[in-house]
C-alpha cells in the first residue's frame, strides 16, 4: 500500500500541474478574443465559456471579469458631463451681442473693477475706465497694397526733414541755384571783388594768416582751381559768388557761371601779398550763407 500512494503522489502532482497550466492557456486565448472583438466595435459583450478546469481549480484559475477593462475614452475628462448650472448659461437665449467695437471689453473691465481695490471709486463713478484702442492681431494682414519697405522709407524721410525745409531735389526742380541769365557777367561783381580786399586786409590785423581758411568770408574773392577730380573744372578762376556746403559758385572773365565741387579739389586765392591754399576736403565744416 504504501507503495502505492508513493506512486499515485507523482502522478497527482502531475496532473494538476497540468490543469493549471491549461487554465492559463485557456484564460489567455479568451481575453485576446474579447480585446480583438472589442477593436471591433461588435458593441457585444463577449461571452465566457466555461470548462471544467474553472470548476476544479477556481482559486487558480484567473476570473476574466477582474481582468477585464473598460475603453480608456469613457473615462477621459473631454467626455464628462456637463454641470446643470453650465447647461442653463449655454442655452439662455436672452444674450445680446452688442456690434460697437469695444463693449464687451468695457464690459469685461467694469465686472472686474466692481471687485477690485478702487471698487468704491469706480462705482461712485470718480474713476472711469474706457477701451477706445484695440489689439491688432499677429497675423494681421495689411488692406492696402503699397510695399512695407518703401512706405516705412519715405515715413522715415519725411519725419527727419522739417515741414519748414525743401530738400536738395525740391531746391533744384524750383531753380533755386540757377542764377538769372542777366547775372552772368564778371563785370557786374568787380565791385564786390574790390569791396573783399578791403574786408580782408581789416581781417588780417585781428586773425592770422593760418585762420583766414576757416573764418573768411570767401564771397567775392578771386578764386584759381588748382585741382579738382573733374578735369574740366582745372584752371577755371573767377570771382566766387555763392558757396555752398559741397560746391563754389565761380563767375569766369568769359561770363560764364561754373560750379565747382569742393571734394578732392585745391583752390588758391590771393590777398595783397599772401597767397593761401584752400583744400576743399576741409572746407565742409566752414560757416557759409547761400
Amino acid at each position: 500500500m504504501a507503495t502505492e500512494t508513493a506512486i499515485q503522489d507523482p502522478r497527482k502532482h502531475a496532473l494538476e500541474a497540468l490543469k493549471r497550466r491549461f487554465a492559463f492557456v485557456e484564460a489567455d486565448l479568451l481575453q485576446q478574443k474579447n480585446k480583438k472583438s472589442i477593436k471591433e466595435g461588435d458593441g457585444k459583450e463577449p461571452h465566457r465559456t466555461t470548462s471544467l478546469t474553472d470548476k476544479t481549480d477556481a482559486a487558480v484559475t484567473p476570473s476574466f471579469d477582474a481582468q477585464h477593462k473598460k475603453d480608456p475614452e469613457e473615462n477621459a475628462p473631454a467626455y464628462l458631463q456637463l454641470s446643470q448650472a453650465v447647461h442653463e448659461n449655454l442655452l439662455a437665449s436672452n444674450i445680446k451681442l452688442s456690434s460697437r467695437k469695444g463693449d464687451m471689453v468695457n464690459k469685461i473691465l467694469h465686472e472686474l473693477l466692481q471687485n477690485g481695490d478702487m471698487a468704491q471709486k469706480y462705482m461712485q463713478k470718480s474713476r472711469k475706465i474706457h477701451i477706445d484702442h484695440f489689439v491688432l492681431l499677429d497675423n494681421y494682414v495689411q488692406g492696402r497694397g503699397v510695399s512695407t519697405g518703401s512706405h516705412i522709407r519715405a515715413l522715415r524721410m519725411h519725419s527727419k526733414r522739417s515741414k519748414k525745409h525743401m530738400s536738395m531735389k525740391q531746391y533744384k526742380k524750383c531753380g533755386s541755384f540757377d542764377l538769372p541769365q542777366e547775372l552772368h557777367k564778371f563785370d557786374v561783381f568787380r565791385p564786390m571783388h574790390e569791396m573783399w580786399k578791403g574786408y580782408m586786409m581789416q581781417l588780417l590785423k585781428t586773425v592770422g594768416k593760418n585762420q583766414l581758411a576757416q573764418c573768411a568770408d570767401l564771397h567775392g574773392a578771386f578764386i584759381l582751381v588748382a585741382e579738382c577730380k573733374a578735369t574740366s573744372f582745372t584752371g577755371v578762376s573767377g570771382i566766387m559768388i555763392r558757396e555752398t556746403a559741397e560746391t563754389f559758385g565761380i563767375i569766369t572773365q568769359d561770363d560764364v557761371f561754373r560750379v565747382v565741387p569742393k571734394k578732392i579739389s585745391v583752390f588758391i586765392f590771393q590777398v595783397d601779398c599772401w597767397k593761401v591754399t584752400l583744400h576743399g576736403d576741409k572746407l565742409t565744416s566752414r560757416n557759409f550763407g547761400l
